[in-house]
């Protein structure tokens, strides 16, 4: 599958200007023959919403939710925008659509509250992690903090997932002999999907400034098996393009048997004991 990944700076709060930048985006990589494109968490309305997420909020069938299912008639489409599903009720979610139809909804479950982060104070956070079809591949969502949790991947890896899909809204933080230590954070995490869990792992991160915090890219496509093997510009906007062959999976499965031998009952029952201790 041709998958590109967008990494840009969204307008904060400005639904309309998004908006234009993702059609304009989305009819793009239809021209170039993509089949799945994917934009980075919160992508239709930037990060730090605070009091105007409830008015500008996206909702099942309104404007931009069918445009984008007509727009998905061509083109797999995954967008980061706030939901609100309930009345007053709004979700931090990755909503994807394929073949002119909303297919499936990830809300963030791990929202931060610390620091810069006020998400707890605006978003309500999901209680899910459920897989769904693109194409052929099994594929999960994680978004942002959620990527920092191996357990929230293990969980997809249980379900025989062969694309996970992170986006963010991370910051560029820390400078390292290795470089800024935030990228390498999300570096390892990849690392660990591609080759403990088998799972080919795009990584999608925005870039750009808001309220003095500067977002830092570096976006990333890892191999099944085999590391990563395609990096996007650190800080600037960029476009990144990949293959994904399920074949991979399956070779890397056969070459170390961990999803053959995992033992998610023997999880369950030392979960339950512990908890209950």
């Amino acid at each position: 599958m041709k998958v590109r990944a967008i990494q840009f700076s969204p307008a904060l709060g400005n639904i309309e200007k998004n908006m234009e930048f993702h059609t304009a985006k989305i009819t793009q990589a239809i021209r170039d023959g993509r089949e799945l494109i994917v934009f980075p968490e919160l992508s239709i309305s930037g990060y730090h919403l605070k009091d105007i997420a409830s008015d500008i909020a996206l909702k099942k069938d309104g404007r931009q939710w069918r445009e984008f299912e007509k727009l998905s008639k061509k083109i797999d489409i995954i967008i980061g925008a706030p939901l609100e599903e309930d009345a007053g009720i709004i979700y931090n979610t990755a909503l994807y659509f394929s073949k002119g139809k909303w297919r499936h909804t990830h809300r963030k479950v791990q929202l931060p509250n610390y620091g810069m982060f006020e998400e707890r104070m605006i978003f309500k956070p999901g209680d899910e992690f459920r897989t769904f079809k693109i194409g052929t591949m099994t594929t999960g969502i994680l978004i942002c903090r959620e990527i920092l949790f191996p357990m929230l991947a293990y969980l997809y890896f249980i379900q025989k997932t062969d694309l996970l899909i992170g986006i963010s809204n991370s910051p560029q933080r820390g400078i390292g002999k290795d470089g800024i230590s935030s990228f390498q954070l999300w570096e390892n995490m990849g690392y660990v999907f591609s080759q403990f869990y088998q799972q080919n792992y795009l990584f999608v991160n925005r870039v750009g400034f808001e309220d003095g915090i500067g977002f830092g890219g570096g976006s990333f496509f890892a191999r099944a098996g085999q590391g990563i093997c395609q990096k996007a510009k650190v800080v600037d906007e960029d476009v990144l393009d990949a293959e994904i062959r399920p074949a991979d999976v399956r070779r890397a499965r056969l070459s170390s048997n961990y999803l053959r031998d995992e033992q998610p009952q023997l999880v369950l029952k030392e979960l339950q004991r512990i908890l209950h201790a």
